[in-house]
């Protein structure tokens, strides 16, 4: 673990706290949370993984006929996921899952969805390797979460926020592409959405672009 990320047991915390109210405060980012998995545009019969499910707010927009599973490493999370499954009728396999040591098969996924994760979690090129562990041949990865572009450098209000953020919810100055580099995935498609705030991006396998 990097020197400037948060320990376990406090990415656990925090969110243990946030459960009850994490719908009420994301709320805003819906929007980009939908463009996303417009973008990704999953098929029936997909087998579909949400990495840091959260309360499971990404299951409104997937389209009936998808095998969902779900991993948080919160289990209050998870049984709001569970929860909000069961109001959508909607089956989904939820467990308490580190993202660095995903519980499933190589190739086990069409596709991934990483929605407001590698900004969070510790060690998240250990969560992009173990994503393209169990993505299939020809699978994709819906990302969406608060990254500086590749070529920006961090304002400074942004630089002063970052250690009073990271600690709260998340990291203000994290890059998606070199969180990539040496797992085999590529950026397809990246948008800015939010008011340039955050990022939606398609990650493909490098060999499949």
């Amino acid at each position: 673990m990097g020197g400037n990320e948060e320990p376990d047991w406090w990415n656990r915390t925090r969110y243990r706290v946030y459960a009850p109210v994490y719908d009420l405060v994301a709320k805003p980012l819906e929007r980009g949370r939908e463009r996303a998995l417009d973008a990704l545009d999953p098929e029936p019969g997909d087998r579909i993984l949400l990495v840091g499910c959260g309360t499971g707010a990404d299951l409104a927009y997937l389209p009936d006929g998808v095998e969902v599973a779900a991993i948080d490493v919160t289990p209050a999370m998870v049984r709001r996921t569970e929860e909000r499954a069961a109001e959508l009728g909607i089956d989904v396999d939820a467990r308490v899952a580190d993202a660095r040591s995903l519980p499933f098969a190589d190739d086990a996924f069409d596709a991934v969805v990483l929605h407001l994760v590698l900004a969070v979690v510790p060690e998240p090129r250990r969560v992009v390797a173990e994503v393209a562990r169990v993505l299939a041949p020809g699978g994709q990865v819906s990302v969406f979460d608060k990254f500086l572009s590749a070529d920006a450098d961090p304002s400074l209000p942004r630089r002063a926020l970052n250690p009073v953020a990271r600690v709260l919810f998340s990291d203000l100055n994290r890059r998606l592409e070199p969180l990539l580099d040496g797992a085999g995935l590529d950026v397809e498609t990246r948008t800015s959405v939010l008011g340039g705030l955050y990022t939606v991006a398609i990650v493909r396998p490098t060999d499949e672009r």
